[in-house]
């Protein structure tokens, strides 16, 4: 897609132009149009999937993990949804979360009730980053994410 995106920009300033292209510059360009992207930092997203993901929507994305039927409750207070099961090895590779876990919230936003899901689901659209706070074995961790534009 990348690739497409370069290509169709090379394109629309070439048909803009009037300075003839020479030789070496297309070689150069298209060159570049063929290169790889480089790959994302660790710990960084692509704005292009975060998108994606965001548009195929919550349902898509919650079908990859399972959370225990009853919420983790600290006295007498809702605190998180425990993990029971991650599917997809592809989809968890590199990613931090494991059965067991408590995922106390998402981008600081709570996660309590399906409309508070959403929310937190719905902002990673123009988030800069991504937050997940959980804890394990009554530890405190956040796993985060840069999302990055131009991808």
């Amino acid at each position: 897609m990348r690739k497409l995106v370069v290509l169709l920009l090379l394109g629309a300033c070439a048909c803009g132009s009037e300075t003839p292209v020479v030789p070496e510059a297309a070689t150069a360009a298209k060159a570049a149009a063929q290169a790889p992207a480089p790959p994302l930092a660790a710990h960084a997203l692509a704005r292009s999937m975060v998108r994606a993901a965001v548009a195929d929507g919550l349902g898509v994305f919650l079908q990859h993990v399972e959370v225990d039927d009853q919420p983790v409750m600290t006295g007498g207070k809702f605190h998180g949804f425990r993990i029971a099961a991650l599917h997809g090895d592809d989809f968890w590779s590199g990613v931090d979360l494991k059965p067991g876990d408590v995922v106390t919230a998402v981008n600081g936003f709570p996660i309590e009730r399906p409309e508070q899901a959403q929310t937190a689901f719905d902002s990673l659209q123009v988030a800069s980053e991504l937050r997940v706070a959980f804890e394990r074995d009554g530890q405190a961790h956040e796993l985060v994410y840069a999302i990055v534009d131009g991808r």
